[in-house]
């Protein structure tokens, strides 16, 4: 029983604990970005959301509204075509059942003179009755050379050449074919489409070959296509993929009939043998489709700008007053924080801000009160107490004269000479020189060859220090000798490198100084061969450099490099540190050639 009793406590706890912690996180986000997740949150993109979902429907109804229209402008234009086509086949077909036709082309005749008899009794008007608006012409072909070449009759000289397509036809499954060809003889020159068939139906009158041909009005295909040029632009394709007949806008280019489109469209004309792979394609104009969905883009948005702008304005003058309120009170309450008690001097309003604002005021004016009687008469008497400690200090700080460690050195200068300690008294002299430079020198631009010798002074105390593990190089551009840089600019970085790179490393630390001039500026690296650092270690570094202090109080030299750079330069030089773990570290800078 406690047990139970215990768990639900403790769930009750946690669930508390974490609500507060819940309003905590909510309170410390500012004003000014509260009223702006309200915004956004609760108006703008609801408001987006919900008009890119009413455009987006919009769209795709207009998209299949307009593609099925097209879809029935194809299937409208590809039935016409198949009607003309399928009576160019049942009149072939007719034409192939007439015996009698067959009788009169299979019979020899003994002269010109026969023939002609023969064709004004029975073959003049024999094919005529079989025009149509669909038809433009029915031809007859036979290799029967006693007939003569006229008309409706056309005698084959050359089999494979006198009838369009015969080749294709003998070598097709059925007795009918629909080809196109570009008629190059006649009055009548141009596009055909045609429809050829054997005639072989009555064996008994096989002495000749015998086939019919009947011309379709390509006219009357134009106008089929060129219907729709509004919306669907068509083109008609043959068996072998070829164009047969487009209409008059069909595009040149920016299509292709196997591209995956929504606006290109594909309707066979049929699976029977005659007509194999003849298609019909329809690429539409999408102008309409575009200009369709302008107009719902344009009312979209105008009822958005119309749905964001009025909540927008009513909110801005709404929460103008809170906030304009509320922030006025804050930089105040700052200004207490310093020691300034202004009063705030704002209509204060008679809501809940107002009432702060009064109370605020009135707090204020007590303060005043307060800091006339008591408070100022406390504080200046710390500070008299303060600029007392200050002068003690500092009379104690103006007895340690620098000529003291002068003496001092010139003393163990001397005494190291008289002993013969040549490099104790090498060193001394170094250091000597290192503390009279560093006193005697403002901070400001020097000669690159001057702050060298300041570093080569202390490269040689380092020297004195590691012995024979430590060993460095210069290589230094004659003409960049007499360039001015900022003077401690390049030992703190020799420094840094003796302290966090080579001290660690147990043998042969070296420190190589570069110092060159191009077209670009002047480059000085300082190189080590140390344990280097890891990535993660570099970018700590950079960021403690760039800031206003390091979190530990390290890698001082190295900031105050940084930071006299960005004064005399003004940010154009560029102060870099590259490293790798166990490869050493580089570090340097980059000073335009425009000023040098």
């Amino acid at each position: 029983m406690n047990f139970h009793l215990y768990i639900k406590t403790t769930t009750k706890g946690d669930y508390v604990h974490k609500k507060k912690r819940t309003f905590h996180t909510v309170n410390d986000i500012p004003l000014r970005y509260k009223f702006l997740l309200i915004y956004v949150v609760s108006i703008l993109l609801p408001i987006i959301a919900i008009n890119l979902f009413f455009y987006q429907r919009t769209s795709a109804d207009i998209k299949v509204r307009e593609q099925e229209n097209l879809r029935k402008s194809i299937d409208r234009a590809a039935g016409e075509l198949v009607g003309m086509i399928d009576e160019s086949v049942a009149l072939s077909r007719m034409i192939a059942a007439d015996d009698s036709l067959y009788e009169a082309l299979d019979r020899t005749y003994a002269s010109p003179v026969d023939y002609y008899n023969e064709y004004h009794v029975f073959l003049r008007d024999k094919l005529t009755r079989y025009m149509s608006a669909n038809i433009l012409e029915v031809r007859i072909y036979t290799d029967n050379d006693t007939i003569q070449t006229g008309s409706h009759y056309i005698v084959m000289k050359d089999k494979t050449t006198s009838l369009p397509g015969m080749e294709q036809l003998n070598q097709a499954n059925g007795d009918i074919l629909v080809i196109d060809y570009e008629e190059q003889s006649g009055f009548s020159r141009g596009k055909r489409i045609s429809v050829i068939g054997k005639m072989k139906t009555f064996t008994s009158y096989a002495t000749y070959a015998k086939y019919s041909k009947i011309d379709l009005e390509v006219n009357r295909i134009y106008s089929i296509l060129n219907r729709e040029t509004n919306s669907l632009q068509l083109r008609l394709v043959d068996g072998n993929s070829r164009p047969v007949v487009s209409s008059a806008r069909f595009p040149a280019e920016g299509w292709s009939s196997d591209a995956k489109s929504e606006y290109i469209m594909e309707k066979s004309l049929g699976n029977l043998a005659y007509l194999d792979g003849w298609k019909l394609i329809g690429v539409a104009d999408t102008r309409h489709v575009d200009q369709l969905l302008d107009e719902a883009r344009n009312s979209i948005l105008w009822l958005a700008i119309i749905s964001v702008i009025v909540p927008s304005v009513l909110i801005y003058f709404i929460l103008r007053s809170y906030h304009y309120r509320i922030r006025k009170l804050s930089r105040h309450m700052e200004k207490v924080r310093n020691e300034r008690f202004d009063l705030i001097e704002i209509q204060e309003g008679r809501d809940e801000i107002g009432g702060l604002i009064r109370t605020f005021n009135m707090m204020i004016s007590k303060i005043h009160s307060l800091i006339n009687d008591v408070y100022k008469l406390e504080i200046r008497h710390k500070d008299l107490e303060l600029d007392q400690v200050r002068t003690e200090l500092s009379m104690l700080q103006s007895q340690m004269n620098p000529h003291f460690l002068f003496n001092t050195l010139n003393a163990l200068l001397v005494v190291s000479t008289k002993n013969g300690y040549t490099e104790v008294s090498e060193i001394i002299k170094s250091l000597s020189l290192l503390m009279r430079q560093l006193l005697s020198r403002s901070d400001n631009l020097i000669p690159l060859e001057e702050e060298l010798q300041f570093t080569t002074l202390y490269l040689q105390i380092e020297k004195f220090r590691f012995g024979e593990l430590f060993d460095y190089t210069l290589d230094i551009d004659p003409k960049a000798a007499g360039k001015r840089i900022p003077r401690m600019s390049i030992q703190p970085l020799v420094e840094n490198a003796c302290k966090h790179g080579l001290q660690a490393r147990k043998n042969g630390r070296l420190i190589h100084i570069t110092a060159k001039l191009g077209e670009s500026g002047l480059v000085i690296r300082v190189i080590d061969n140390g344990i280097g650092m890891e990535q993660d270690k570099l970018r700590q570094l950079i960021q403690d450099v760039r800031s206003d202090q390091a979190k530990d109080g390290s890698h001082v030299g190295i900031r105050n490099v940084y930071r006299r750079l960005e004064l005399f330069y003004e940010g154009d030089a560029t102060f870099t540190i590259r490293s790798e773990k166990g490869s050493g570290t580089e570090a340097g800078f980059h000073i335009p050639t425009d000023r040098l």
